[in-house]
């Protein structure tokens, strides 16, 4: 497990209460991985967002988490064809497309941003969880490392491989291992030194998947263990009983009012 300034202060943070993450910014009230989704998880007391990445046909890491750009945007109309993928467009053309309207008409004009403007709006209030979906380390790393941000950001994916060399890369970046996608897929002892290849200091877990024995190895192991993507009050409840550090959810004004009634 490493152990990295930023994985040290989540530790701080989660001994003293449960750690928000709003998944894809405030997600379920705004269009998931756009700024307005960034600043309003800020303004609910969010303390990490997570987010998704692509990178485009230029080079352009972008915060997008499908492979198509048809669901979170008017692609389909503009392009001229359904299905596009992210990695066949470049950043130009990603930026005449609405990225807000199909979620409400209030947002319409709002656009795909790249990872770069994303971090920007997130480092003024709050941690950026950084997720892959897809993209070249090294293009990462590099813009990391020129927003001088490499200590202050979370970097995971459930490619582990990819993980590990992203670690190869940067080894002062805080990792986090994804799994357990699906109810029943449990963490097994095997996974475990698959996860410590990828220098992780944090394991995020599928909530239907993890179990309390699971929370107990990984804690003695000295694994952060956050758990995805739960929004109903019994499951907070559940989570912060079997000593989960950080939850993520689409709600973070309602996980946080929870925390804090319950403290």
């Amino acid at each position: 497990m490493r152990t990295t300034p930023l994985s040290q202060k989540l530790v701080g943070l989660a001994a003293d209460a449960t750690i928000v993450v709003a998944h894809r910014g405030d997600g379920g009230s705004f269009p998931e991985n756009t700024l307005p989704a960034f600043r309003a998880a800020i303004h609910e007391g969010a303390g990490v967002i997570e987010f998704d990445i692509r990178q485009t046909q230029d080079g352009i890491l972008v915060c997008i988490h499908d492979e198509a750009l048809d669901r979170t945007s008017d692609s389909a109309t503009v392009l001229g064809r359904e299905k596009v993928r992210v990695q066949d467009v470049a950043f130009s053309q990603l930026a005449e497309l609405d990225a807000g309207g199909w979620k409400d008409p209030r947002f319409a004009g709002t656009r795909i941003p790249s990872l770069e403007a994303g971090l920007e709006v997130i480092q003024d209030g709050s941690i950026a969880m950084i997720e892959h979906k897809a993209g070249d380390p090294a293009v990462l790393v590099d813009l990391l490392r020129r927003m001088d941000l490499v200590d202050d950001v979370l970097v995971q994916s459930f490619d582990w491989e990819w993980l590990e060399q992203v670690h190869a890369l940067e080894p002062e970046l805080t990792i986090g291992a994804l799994g357990g996608y699906g109810e029943g897929k449990h963490l097994t002892d095997a996974m475990l030194p698959e996860i410590a290849a990828t220098g992780a200091a944090l394991v995020h877990w599928d909530y239907r998947s993890i179990r309390e024995q699971d929370v107990r190895k990984l804690h003695a192991l000295g694994y952060l263990v956050c758990v995805f993507t739960i929004d109903a009050p019994e499951d907070y409840r559940r989570a912060v009983e079997m000593g989960i550090d950080l939850i993520t959810t689409n709600e973070p004004g309602r996980l946080r009012d929870f925390l804090a009634r319950n403290r």
